[in-house]
């Protein structure tokens, strides 16, 4: 006897196009979602970037104010009218003024000067003096770099112009390695470099050196 073969039900008209529809619809369900979600969030994400940056623009102010308060209030960070005492080798008095003095932060032996004038010998017959636009001075190794304009004067009558020099207050000693034009009393001296030594009894000039004498 054959086998009875078993009935194979047919597929349902229009399946493969309703089951098409129904992950179409699906898709878009999710999509649907998905902008709902970000409507929501992103005008939150945009709020909150907002108060963020408003807090940050806040803390800055605040820490730059500490800033300014904390340079005015330390006198080892900034100083106007600044004077600065000292001895040489030969306990000779100087004192280094200047309008403005600023001690820097990383580096506290390191004093920058604005309008320094250093009087070498202070309450000497020999005391001189030494003025500049600008100045860096160590109060460590007693050095002071001068820049722009600098003069140096001794009782004498005779005056010293030049761009650059170099103090050491420690020894009452100056070298320049700029031009350097001098004047006084006996005449008047160009030359490419200068130095002052034995607390300015003696002054070496060196490089393309003219001078002229005045008769006595």
């Amino acid at each position: 006897m054959a086998d009875a073969a078993s009935p194979i039900a047919p597929f349902p008209p229009g399946g493969a196009s309703a089951l098409r529809r129904r992950q179409r619809m699906d898709a878009w369900r999710r999509r649907s979602r998905l902008i709902h979600i970000l409507r929501r969030a992103l005008p939150a994400a945009i709020v909150a970037i907002l108060v963020l940056l408003a807090g940050w623009v806040v803390v800055r102010g605040v820490l730059v104010r500490f800033g300014d308060l904390h340079g005015l209030n330390g006198a080892m960070i900034h100083m106007s009218n600044a004077r600065f005492y000292g001895r040489d080798g030969d306990q000779k008095a100087f004192i280094l003024g200047a309008n403005e003095a600023a001690r820097d932060n990383l580096d506290p032996h390191r004093i920058v000067l604005t309008r320094p004038i250093l009087a070498l010998s202070a309450g000497d017959p020999t005391e001189r003096h030494i003025s500049a636009d600008q100045g860096v001075y160590r109060d460590d190794t007693k050095y002071l770099l001068l820049n722009g304009h600098v003069s140096l004067r001794d009782p004498n009558g005779d005056d010293l112009i030049t761009d650059r020099a170099l103090v050491d207050t420690a020894h009452g000693s100056i070298a320049g390695q700029g031009r350097v034009y001098g004047s006084g009393p006996t005449g008047t001296i160009t030359a490419e470099s200068f130095a002052v030594y034995n607390q300015g009894q003696l002054v070496v000039f060196r490089g393309e050196v003219h001078s002229v004498m005045k008769r006595g």
